[in-house]
């Protein structure tokens, strides 16, 4: 829910402000108070007739005995109807926007039965899942109601390890002939009310979605026009409808199923932005240069310093030498002194109380930020901006793309909305580079793996430029493993270990362990490694530079894993790159549907030494096989046997895997078989398997 004043020309304001100005949860807003007798009414839709009394059921929805989208689902959704409203509430003129949704599912056999038992809802940070209801209806006719104490939240795990919330509930007697309904609304927490984002995939086929859409009236939006653009697909046009709705429709939309390393969903799935637009955009470059100038000059208007911020950067680049160790020293300074908004350790009194800060008619200064410590992404970022700028750098606002959203284009894509991120874009040699302080988890002058390969404006007071981002090279994602191990006789492996990780690696681990003390960090270890060997013990464990992005986060322990090797009479089977062994290819179905797009190049590193037991010795051994795979990479691991008289043989496994050099991390779904052949050679690298010999 978002706050907006009584006056009209403040609420129109919101709707010409395009989010050069804000890409944050909270609106600043110019305002003019009108007299209370022209003070707008308040407006309160009452809820859908569907969401009072449920739809009835037609004969021909009843004897539906296969669906009509696809002939192997299991099931079908007969229809999805999704009334959209946008109101303003009392008399703080609160803006809401309620998504109203109503499903008819029917089960045609026992896969869509298994595939029906628990639907799943999923809810976000700023899409808030309530009033669920649900009932079966059975080929008899009679319903059976969903108990609503069934409905709970919990966490998913989508393919590629991404976790999502979600609000979940088992429909009652879910069997073949049913008619499942359910519906529920969605309150969406977003500051981008020009935008209204409608999806049309469901996890089961759909034949038909209708949205009905009801904006803010004539008087608010003034002279915007709703204009719709589809992606992945295409829709009807907009019809007017009666008490104030438009009307759009999609039919016969396939279901929507995960893969791994797919492209994000905005680029897969079928789906359209509906914007309330100002006048037209055919002349791109002229759009651009607009929004190019008006984020210009916010930046310029509120780059100030003041005494104490010109002493600050002179301390932060102190010890610096060269120009990359001055911009790290600001970074790491503004880091340290400015706490973003929705850090952990930000409290919802002090998060408030700056929101507070906002409410004012003005955007606060650098100097303000700096002194406050606490800002908002983009204000850690003017910070920035001001000490770079004092510090003798050419530093300009960069509006982002993120590869989470649709894969943007300026040419066709002429709108702020598809470039959402203002970021840093400050002169080094001959170009510009792109940076985000608020990205606390990266080491300084890396920025968010969603952002490399996309564009950034560079905004300019006469001509902005678009400049492509690039991508961080293998290296600057290192996983580093070094192990000093000793296998037993009787199949133990024990010693010590060290893992390094750095850049979006690091990030990966670090988003989950910021939130977490030490304890929980150990913790995490633990489980890590036990999963790797199920049987081990895990001693002196340290968890290090979490918190520390400019230093590789780094862990060490000791292992002692029983059963490590299996042991048959005189000979010892075991597998050495032990650390690989249970990593199993992200790519095990047999076809692919969507294009496989790695979020980053990585690579990983691993030099393993295991002492063999005295009197024993490689029985025949042979190492694996590399593998060159062009442009993106290569697999290589190397065995060899170092003998000691006093210590016995030593077998050294060194490994190296590199992936997506020079940007090569996207590839379409007919390169498929040979990606998955790539990984699972890569398989069967890490799980060979040598025997060692009694002497």
């Amino acid at each position: 829910m978002r706050r907006l004043p009584f006056s009209r020309v403040g609420i129109r304001f919101l709707f010409t402000l395009s989010t050069t100005v804000l890409t944050t949860a909270v609106i600043i807003l110019v305002t003019t108070s009108l007299p209370s007798g022209q003070a707008l009414a308040q407006q309160k839709t009452a809820a859908p007739p569907e969401f009072i009394a449920w739809l009835p059921i037609a004969p021909a929805e009843q004897q539906s005995k296969e669906p009509a989208v696809e002939k192997d689902a299991g099931a079908e959704v007969l229809f999805w109807r999704v009334r959209v409203v946008d109101e303003l509430l009392g008399n703080n003129r609160d803006l809401q926007r309620v998504f109203y949704h109503y499903v008819r599912l029917k089960i045609f056999d026992e896969k869509g039965k298994e595939a029906a038992a628990t639907i799943d809802l999923p809810a976000s940070d700023r899409h808030n899942i309530v009033d669920v209801s649900g009932r079966t209806i059975k080929p008899d006719g009679s319903i059976l109601e969903l108990d609503k104490k069934t409905v709970f939240k919990r966490d998913l795990v989508r393919a590629g390890g991404r976790k999502i919330k979600a609000v979940s509930f088992a429909m009652p007697g879910v069997e073949p002939g049913v008619i499942l309904e359910y519906r529920w609304r969605e309150i969406e927490d977003d500051n981008r009310f020009r935008y209204v984002e409608l999806a049309f995939s469901r996890e089961f086929p759909v034949r038909l979605v209708t949205y009905y859409i009801k904006p803010l009236p004539s008087d608010i939006l003034g002279s915007d026009m709703p204009m719709l653009y589809a992606y992945n697909g295409k829709t009807s046009p907009l019809k007017p409808e009666r008490d104030g709705y438009m009307s759009m429709f999609v039919e016969n939309i396939p279901a929507f199923h995960e893969e791994p390393f797919a492209p994000s969903e905005p680029n897969v799935r079928p789906w359209a932005l509906l914007v309330y637009q100002e006048g037209n955009r055919n002349n791109a470059d002229k759009y651009w240069n607009e929004v190019g100038k008006k984020t210009y000059q916010r930046l310029k208007d509120t780059a100030k310093t003041d005494n104490d911020l010109k002493t600050a950067t002179t301390e932060a680049m102190a010890n610096a030498k060269t120009d990359d160790e001055k911009l790290a020293g600001l970074i790491a300074h503004v880091r340290t002194h400015v706490r973003n908004a929705f850090d952990r350790d930000v409290t919802d009194d002090e998060r408030n109380k700056l929101f507070k800060a906002l409410e004012k008619d003005h955007a606060r200064t650098a100097a303000e930020i700096y002194k406050s410590g606490i800002g908002l992404s983009n204000e850690m970022n003017t910070v920035l901006a001001a000490m770079a700028q004092q510090a003798g750098f050419d530093a300009r606002p960069a509006r982002v793309a993120d590869r989470n959203q649709i894969i943007f284009n300026p040419k066709n894509m002429v709108d702020d909305y598809f470039v959402p991120n203002v970021e840093l874009a400050i002169k080094r040699g001959d170009g510009w580079k792109i940076y985000d302080v608020s990205t606390k988890r990266l080491a300084p002058g890396m920025i968010s793996w969603s952002e490399e390969g996309m564009y950034a404006m560079v905004a300019d007071p006469k001509a902005s430029t678009f400049i492509p981002t690039p991508a961080s090279p293998p290296e600057a994602s290192l996983e580093n493993r070094k192990a000093k191990l000793e296998l037993t006789n009787q199949g133990t492996l024990q010693g010590d270990v060290e893992e390094t990780y750095g850049g979006h690696r690091a990030e990966d681990y670090r988003r989950t362990l910021d939130r977490q003390n030490q304890a929980q960090r150990d913790q995490w270890l633990q489980d890590r490694v036990t999963r790797m060997f199920p049987d081990a013990q895990v001693t002196q464990v340290k968890v290090e530079n979490v918190d520390d992005p400019a230093k590789p986060m780094r862990v060490t322990y000791h292992l002692e894993a029983d059963h490590f090797a299996q042991v048959t009479g005189k000979r010892i089977l075991f597998q050495p790159n032990s650390f690989r062994r249970s990593q199993g290819s992200p790519f095990s179905a047999a076809k692919r549907r969507y294009d496989i797009f790695f979020p980053y190049a990585w690579k990983e590193v691993d030099d393993i030494a295991i002492r063999l037991p005295m009197g024993w010795s490689l029985d025949n051994p042979q190492s694996p096989t590399g593998l060159d795979f062009g442009k993106p990479g290569s697999y290589a691991i190397e065995m060899s046997i170092a003998k000691s008289p006093s210590m016995g043989s030593e077998l050294i496994t060194h490994r190296e895997f590199t992936f997506g050099k020079e940007g090569a991390l996207m590839f379409g779904a007919e390169t498929y078989p040979t990606m998955k052949k790539i990984f699972d050679q890569v398989q069967v690298g890490d799980r060979y398997s040598i025997s060692i010999k009694q002497d």
